[in-house]
C-alpha cells in the first residue's frame, strides 16, 4: 500500500473517530427513557432526587411507551422513581427507579449501563466499515486496471467481501436503532454489535456445508480415477478444516450467548467467539476471492496480437511424450496459435519451457517442440527452454528468450485452466505483462487443484495475509467489543 494511500485511509478513519466522539459527547448529555405504560388510562409522576444534576426537559406518549428526556446540568449522582399510577383504581400502580451519573463531560451514564451516546457508536462503526469496503473497491479497480495478476488483488477482493458483509450488518443494526429507539437499549445494541461476525458466519454455513460436501465428493473421484496420493487429498484436508471451523463458532455461540457479560469468563469467551468467527468468515472470503480471481482469469480472452506463446511444462510420460495434463496445454496453445492466424494472419512463435527432472528421460521442453512439430508447426517457430525447474523461471527464462528476438514483444502463456492466476503472478514477478489461457481438466480434478493453488497463494504471501487477517480480526473484535470499552470508559 502507498504511503499517500495509506494516509488517506487514516485521515479517514481519524475523522470518523472525531465525529464519533464529538457526537457521543454532545448525544450524551440526553438521556431518552422509554417507559412501557402498563395501563390504557394512567397519570403518571416524575420524581428527581437532585433537580441540580439532571433535569425533565420533555415527556409524551410513543406509541405504548412513555418517552422522558432528561438533560445533564452538572457531574454528581441523582436517582429517578417514575410512578405509574391506574387511573381506574389508584391503590395499583407500577414504579420504575433510574440510577444516574453525569460525568464532568455531561454524558449521562444510567443504571450501570447505558447512555445516550450509544447511537452514535454504532454510527461511527457503520462509517468505519463502509469507508473500509469504499476504499478496498477504489484498490481493486486500480488493480484490476494496472496489474491484475496479484496477490494483492486476491486480498483486495477478500477485505471488500468481508468489509460488505460487516458494513451490511451494522446498517441494519443502525436502522434499527434509529426505527425502533424504545426496543434498542444499549444491552441491545451491544450484544447485536458484538454477534455481527457469528451472523455473517451462520447465514454462510449452508453454502459452507455444501461447498464441503462438494470437496470431498470431486476429491474421493479423483482418488478413484488416479490412486490415492497426498496431493490428491487437499479437498478432504481443507472440508475438514471448514467443518471443524464451523462446529468450534457454533459451540461458541450456544456457550456464549452474549457480548456483554460481568465476569472474566464470559468477557473472554464472548471475546474468544468474536475472534475466531471473525477469523472463520475472513478465512471464506479470502477462499471465496481466490475462486473468483481464478475463474476470471481462466475466462479471460486474450487479443489476437500475440508474438510469442509460452507453454508451461509439467510432468512428461516415461518414453518422453506429453502426458494427457501437458498435451492439454500444448493443445489450447495450438488453438490459439490457429485462431489468431485465421483472424489476423499473424504468425505466433511458440516457446515451450521446462527442464528436464530426475526421472524424466528428456526436457519437458523437448517432449511439447517434439509434439509441437508433429501437429504442423515449422521448428523455426519454436524456442524451447530447458533450464527451468519452477514456474517463476519458467517465466525469466522464457522472457530472456523472447527478449532477445523481439523486445516488449505481446506474450501469452498457455497452462491448466485452475494455474492461469498463479502462472500470471509469477510472470509479473519476472517482469513480464503477459495474458494467459488455459486448458480445460476434468470435473473431479479441478476443486482439489484449486485448493492447491489457494495453499500455494497463502504459503507465497503468508507475511502479507498474517498481517490482513490480524487487521481484519482485531478490527471486528474492536468493532464487537467497543459499546463495551466505551461504557467501561465514561463511568
Amino acid at each position: 500500500m502507498k504511503k499517500k494511500s495509506l494516509f488517506a485511509i487514516c485521515s479517514c478513519y481519524a475523522a470518523i473517530i472525531i465525529f464519533t466522539i464529538v457526537a457521543i459527547l454532545i448525544a450524551g448529555k440526553y438521556y431518552f427513557a422509554y417507559l412501557p405504560i402498563p395501563y390504557e388510562n394512567y397519570r403518571s409522576q416524575i420524581t428527581i432526587s437532585d433537580e441540580s444534576v439532571i433535569e425533565q426537559t420533555d415527556m409524551h406518549t410513543v406509541g405504548d411507551s412513555l418517552k422522558i428526556t432528561f438533560h445533564s446540568l452538572k457531574a454528581g449522582s441523582a436517582s429517578v422513581e417514575a410512578v405509574f399510577l391506574n387511573g381506574q383504581n389508584e391503590k395499583e400502580s407500577t414504579t420504575v427507579y433510574y440510577n444516574f451519573t453525569v460525568l464532568p463531560t455531561g454524558v449521562i451514564f444510567v443504571s450501570g449501563y447505558d447512555f445516550g451516546g450509544f447511537l452514535f457508536v454504532v454510527l461511527g462503526i457503520t462509517l468505519i466499515s463502509l469507508t473500509s469496503f469504499l476504499f478496498c473497491f477504489l484498490q481493486l479497480r486500480k488493480r484490476l486496471r494496472q496489474q491484475y495478476f496479484s496477490y494483492k488483488t486476491v486480498l483486495d477482493l477478500a477485505l471488500l467481501i468481508f468489509f460488505l458483509l460487516q458494513s451490511a450488518l451494522y446498517f441494519l443494526l443502525l436502522q434499527h436503532c434509529i426505527a425502533s429507539p424504545e426496543l434498542a437499549d444499549s444491552w441491545q445494541i451491544a450484544n447485536l454489535a458484538g454477534f455481527v461476525m457469528s451472523i455473517v458466519f451462520l447465514l454462510s454455513l449452508p453454502l459452507l456445508i455444501l461447498f464441503a460436501g462438494f470437496l470431498c465428493a470431486s476429491n474421493l473421484s479423483l482418488i478413484r480415477h488416479e490412486g490415492l496420493r497426498r496431493n490428491n487429498l487437499f479437498g478432504i484436508f481443507i472440508s475438514a478444516l471448514l467443518l471443524a471451523g464451523s462446529v468450534t463458532c457454533i459451540i461458541l455461540t450456544l456457550r456464549y450467548p452474549t457480548t456483554t457479560g460481568i465476569s472474566g469468563m464470559e468477557v473472554r469467551g464472548a471475546l474468544m467467539r468474536t475472534v475466531i468467527s471473525s477469523g472463520f468468515v475472513y478465512g471464506e472470503c479470502l477462499l471465496l476471492a481466490a475462486v473468483l480471481c481464478t475463474q476470471y482469469a481462466a475466462k479471460f480472452k486474450p487479443k489476437y496480437n500475440q508474438d510469442f506463446i509460452i507453454i508451461l511444462g509439467c510432468k512428461i510420460r516415461a518414453d518422453g511424450t506429453p502426458l494427457p495434463l501437458l498435451q492439454g496445454r500444448i493443445d489450447r496453445a495450438l488453438e490459439f496459435y490457429r485462431q489468431q492466424l485465421e483472424q489476423t494472419g499473424k504468425q505466433a512463435c511458440f516457446i515451450p519451457s521446462g527442464g528436464q527432472g530426475d526421472d524424466e528421460v528428456i526436457s519437458e521442453a523437448e517432449s511439447m517442440k517434439r509434439y509441437l512439430v508433429e501437429q504442423g508447426i515449422d521448428e523455426s517457430l519454436i524456442f524451447p527452454e530447458t533450464r527451468s525447474t519452477t514456474t517463476l523461471e519458467n517465466m525469466r527464462f522464457s522472457k530472456k528468450i523472447a527478449d532477445a528476438h523481439k523486445p516488449d514483444a505481446n506474450i501469452l502463456f498457455s497452462t491448466t485452466n485452475y494455474h492461469i492466476f498463479r502462472s500470471g503472478i509469477f510472470s509479473a514477478k519476472a517482469g513480464m505483462r503477459a495474458s494467459g489461457i488455459g486448458a480445460k481438466t476434468k470435473w473431479y480434478f479441478w476443486p482439489n487443484a484449486q485448493m492447491r493453488e489457494f495453499i500455494g497463494l497463502l504459503a507465497e504471501e503468508w507475511k502479507i495475509n498474517l498481517f490482513f487477517i490480524f487487521f481484519a480480526v482485531a478490527l471486528s473484535s474492536l468493532f464487537a467489543n467497543l459499546p463495551t470499552i466505551v461504557s467501561f470508559l465514561v463511568r
